[in-house]
């Protein structure tokens, strides 16, 4: 029984060890000086034009959100959460305007 104990303190001192050695070697990267980084420091400038189209526009979240729920759930019931999300979000912004708010 104590051999397990040994034998895990043992593995815990090697993985807290590396941990300390990682520190250290994020910290003294950390520390250089910006103009002798280097390309592999500086971010690299993406194109707007890379990637598909639907993926560029504002609602791409709300097109992928849609496109899984079309297959998880059915197209019925998306079609029933979608005008009901929506009913809803005209009723309040209407109340919403007519209280002056």
């Amino acid at each position: 029984m104590t051999r397990g104990i040994h034998e895990h303190k043992e593995a815990e001192a090697i993985v807290l060890a590396r941990m300390a050695a990682t520190r250290a070697e994020l910290v003294s990267t950390s520390q250089l000086p910006d103009s002798g980084a280097g390309a592999k420091r500086t971010a690299r400038h993406v194109a707007m034009d890379t990637g598909p189209v639907f993926l560029r526009t504002p609602n791409a979240a709300l097109l992928a959100v849609v496109l899984v729920g079309l297959v998880i759930i059915g197209p019925r019931q998306v079609l029933v959460i979608s005008f009901r999300a929506g009913l809803t979000a005209w009723i309040t912004r209407t109340v919403r305007a007519l209280a002056g708010g």
